[in-house]
């Protein structure tokens, strides 16, 4: 037998014991290959981290010492399976840090020329992030490997980084950045002057990535006006070798061109850029790279920033030509608007001007989408009578097209009429109910041409339905006070109905889909939310910027399973989905770090900063931490008992990272209005203080787990917590009113928990009186419990209240307190628990423990009579009722309800609500 494999049988001998950590096995055969005279540094490194994953302190402190001599060996350690080995296990262990950089630092110093140590150093650097240490290593192999050239750009690229970084010190980012400056000033410089000398020095920028690379760096130095000049160069220009007319350094040279400030410069450009040629093919043909509205930006803020009669006259007639020659460049007629806009502000037109500007652009562009959303820009500008006369014209120039053609102009001019007249002053419900039919009818009559019409998956018309859902929800009890957080208008059921109706004919429509998710939620049928959430097939990093829609408070909204549908886990378990969008964030983290390894040896450097940018959001992610937070909510609530799962990223409290968008709502809102997304959410944007006080809530489960098991926590939780993550009021305005009260009883149940373990652990607090604010909550939570109007859905006058989001969300809330109170009971009687922690009298615990069970029972036995209203005869009658707006004596609007909505399949609707409202009141008895 070869001595390699005995060597790699006695290895695996000593691996094998640390995988199935048997550490006492494994020092054992490594000091018997000591004591054998196998005395290598290898083995003497690989017993110092066996010594570090013991169990026992004085063995782990052994290990430490070991360790700092390995480090202070001369010479260093070289070996790259040590080096490797020591790496790999010390990365995980905090305070090693410095020592893996300098075992490596070391080495390569003692190996300049070896390009394995070397590069391995660059790499594991790299990967993990340590910027300063991928530095060093980066200059170390462009000094040590100078035929390299790629060494010498990631070293420029290191520094770079280095120079942005927020943790580099003002002194550092200002040597890193100067340096990179230098750096690649000298690499421009190397370029040769002629065009065309094809051979060009190694170190010289040869790729237009490498030239990304300097405008970077340039512009973070403040250098914008040698940008321009590099761009105007021969050798590295527009029109050079390298660049060849790229559309993005024509745009880094129009924004550096604006950076300088030399607004003559920069209207010339723009007007070269624009300025067409005479054959209307080849016109045509630059119009589609050229239409940018970053050229036309920079046309206007000259034009402004000028601010001469004759620039602004030139600019006028230079507009108004481009625009009659070429009518189908949106970016003309909107700077031709933009231009009008600024004039009024200058005084040099009336706003009556104004007005006639956007009424040419609507005659312009009515047949396009985007008109609404352009003019909506600029309608604040003109006076209310201006805004009426518009909204009129539109109406009037809409109803000129020919029914049997385009819609779009009407969706446009009832997108005007909804967001500048409709809720006027003195708006009223027939105004609403108005409205609401002529967009019901104007779909209906458009649902009537021939389907192959429509190619799109969500077709123009469906704008009609989600119009008038808009103006539903706006003028009900919910929109008008939903700041306050409280249970939503019955009329939101008649809005998911037209959305439904949308949907059989535009399944696929994404702003439909995602308000129904919302509207599904704020109705407290969760398992609705989920199926309709599902169709959405978000995906990647849709999880971070759109899946907040429904995990929002879904742990106290829906944190039981829903009977299984024909998709995924995900489609009806909560849990289930809360643990894929986690696993995003596990799965992106390893490729965010392998795609800028990629994008680094392709030569891709603004790859790889973006790449770099994402992984530090997606890692520092605020949706992350929500979403650890809830999950182990819903394990506690469904009394899963996992107390471990996700606790490192719940706990974490660096600083986080919002990417959620809310754009993919329609939005046509007066600008200064709330959007219809602000009107249609959930209790307020969970943010910082939401996780903070969340956090405290979690720690406490974790500190009572531990008291009851007799085992330390396996996180540091200690007093000071309870200074970290305690608000101030006006810091949790993200907290709904049944969030603030948990939080606040956890608060002193975390005490209660500090306590029992040390009676010493919080000078000044009494048991007894921590034990009595308990008391005194619970009393006045049964006090509230008592009048749950305001938590609940009202139908019609004489039909009994339904469950909502605030009335499942504020009982499960109180549920979770009653389980930490429990556990404060337990710990606080059991024998188990240690001898220093503080005793409370057996009287005050009996109270606390008989008013748990009074609320308790006041939660099971509302539940209960809402179930009942939800299970009777006469709910689906009510809710047909609600949904065609029959009411007592009826309204207009029952009528065009009635022709727009399918009988049955608003039957089939009011039959899953009721389901899911059934599935949800059951969950309140499965958490008791």
């Amino acid at each position: 037998m070869s001595s390699d494999s005995v060597l790699q049988r006695r290895n695996k001998q000593i691996q094998d014991a640390i995988d199935s950590r048997n550490y006492k096995q494994a020092l054992q055969l490594v000091d018997k290959r000591l004591k054998k005279g196998e005395d290598s540094r290898f083995l003497r490194a690989w017993r110092a981290v066996i010594l570090l994953n013991y169990p026992d302190d004085a063995h782990r402190e052994q290990g430490r010492s070991d360790i700092a001599e390995i480090a202070k060996l001369d010479p260093p350690i070289t070996d790259l399976d040590t080096l490797e080995l020591l790496h790999s296990s010390l990365r995980e262990i905090p305070g090693f840090e410095d020592t893996v950089r300098t075992l490596w630092e070391k080495a390569a110093k003692a190996k300049p020329h070896d390009v394995e140590i070397q590069s391995a150093w660059f790499s594991r650097a790299f990967d993990a992030g340590d910027w300063k240490a991928a530095q060093k290593a980066a200059m170390s192999l462009q000094v040590n490997f100078p035929k390299n050239r790629k060494y010498y750009f990631w070293a420029i690229l290191l520094c770079h980084i280095m120079s942005s970084e927020p943790s580099t010190s003002d002194a550092e980012r200002k040597l890193f950045g100067t340096l990179a400056y230098r750096m690649i000033s000298k690499a421009a410089e190397s370029v040769p002057a002629d065009p065309n000398e094809l051979l060009s020095p190694p170190r010289a920028i040869q790729t237009s990535e490498e030239l990304h690379l300097l405008i970077q760096i340039y512009e973070s130095q403040g250098k914008f006006d040698e940008v321009v000049k590099i761009l105007d160069s021969p050798n590295l220009g527009l029109s050079s070798r390298i660049v060849q007319n790229e559309w993005s350094f024509v745009a880094a040279k129009l924004n550096n061109l604006r950076k300088t400030e030399k607004w003559a410069d920069s209207l010339a450009y723009a007007r070269e850029l624009l300025t067409m040629p005479e054959d209307d093919a080849e016109a045509q043909k630059l119009l589609k790279e050229r239409d940018d509205w970053q050229v036309w930006e920079s046309l206007l803020s000259a034009t402004r920033n000028i601010n001469e009669q004759s620039t602004t006259e030139e600019t006028q007639a230079f507009l108004e030509a481009f625009a009659q020659r070429f009518p189908a460049s949106r970016n003309a007629q909107l700077a031709l608007l933009d231009l009008a806009a600024w004039k009024l502000e200058t005084g040099a037109i009336s706003p009556s001007d104004i007005l006639a500007a956007c009424k040419t652009y609507f005659d312009r562009t009515n047949n396009k989408l985007y008109c609404f959303g352009d003019l909506r820009r600029y309608v604040t500008r003109l006076e209310k009578a201006d805004t009426i006369a518009l909204v009129d014209y539109a109406l009037r120039k809409a109803d000129e097209v020919p029914k049997d053609t385009s819609q779009i102009p009407l969706i446009n001019a009832l997108k005007l009429e909804y967001c500048l007249k409709l809720f006027s002053k003195n708006w009223t419900r027939e105004n609403i109910d108005d409205f609401v039919t002529r967009c019901l009818k104007a779909y209906r009559d458009t649902a009537t041409r021939k389907a192959e019409e429509f190619t799109m998956e969500s077709q123009p018309r469906d704008d009609f339905c989600l119009l008038a859902v808009a103006s539903i929800i706006r003028s009900s009890d919910h929109g008008k006070r939903t700041q306050e957080f409280k249970s939503p208008s019955a009329a939101l059921i008649r809005a998911t109905a037209i959305l439904n109706r949308l949907l059989q004919d535009s399944p696929h429509n994404y702003q439909a889909l995602l308000l129904l998710v919302r509207l599904y939620l704020l109705l407290g049928a969760g398992s609705l939310a989920l199926k309709t959430f599902a169709k959405l097939s978000t995906k990647n990093i849709q999880n971070e910027t759109v899946g907040h829609n429904l995990f929002t408070r879904l742990a106290t909204i829906h944190p039981h399973s829903a009977p299984p549908t024909d998709g995924d886990f995900k489609d009806f378990m909560p849990h289930a989905a809360l643990a894929q969008a986690l696993d995003f964030y596990r799965n992106a983290d390893r490729a965010m770090v392998r795609q800028r390894s990629v994008g680094l040896n392709m030569g891709s450097y603004v790859n790889v900063q973006a790449s770099i940018g994402l992984h530090k959001a997606l890692c520092q992610s605020i949706c992350r931490r929500l979403w650890a937070l809830e999950i182990r909510r819903i394990d506690r609530l469904v009394g899963r008992g996992v107390i471990d799962a996700y606790a490192e990223t719940a706990s974490d409290a660096s600083a986080t990272h919002d990417q959620r968008t809310y754009d993919a709502f329609m939005n046509c809102e007066a600008p200064d209005d709330p959007t219809l997304e602000e009107l249609v959410r959930p209790g307020p944007i969970p943010r910082d203080g939401w996780a903070k006080s969340n956090t405290l809530i979690d720690r406490t489960f974790v500190v009572l787990h531990s008291v009851l098991a007799q085992k330390p926590a396996k996180e540091d939780i200690n007093v000071s917590m309870l200074d970290e993550l305690t608000l101030s009021d006006d810091k949790s305005d993200d907290l709904t009113p049944a969030e603030k009260q948990n939080v606040q009883v956890h608060r002193t149940l975390l005490k209660i928990a500090f306590l029992l373990r040390d009676s010493q652990a919080l000078p000044g607090e009494d048991i007894e009186t921590l034990f009595s604010e308990v008391e005194e909550h619970l009393t006045k939570t049964l006090q509230s419990l008592s009048q749950p109007d305001d938590i609940l859905i009202s139908l019609l006058p004489d039909k009994p209240a339904i469950p909502s989001w605030t009335y499942l969300h504020t009982s499960f809330s109180v549920l979770e307190s009653l389980k930490s109170i429990l556990l404060a009971l337990q710990a606080s009687s059991s024998k188990k628990t240690p001898k220093t922690g503080a005793k409370v009298s057996k009287e005050t615990a009996q109270r606390v423990e008989k008013l748990s069970r009074e609320v308790d029972e006041t939660i099971k036995s509302q539940t209960k009579k809402l179930r009942d209203n939800v299970i009777g005869s006469g709910l689906l009658g009510a809710l047909m009722d609600v949904i065609y707006d029959r009411g007592e004596a009826g309204s207009g609007l029952t009528s065009e309800l009635e022709k727009t909505l399918d009988e049955g399949a608003v039957e089939v609707l009011c039959g899953d609500l009721r389901e899911s409202w059934e599935e949800g009141l059951g969950g309140i008895f499965q958490s008791t």
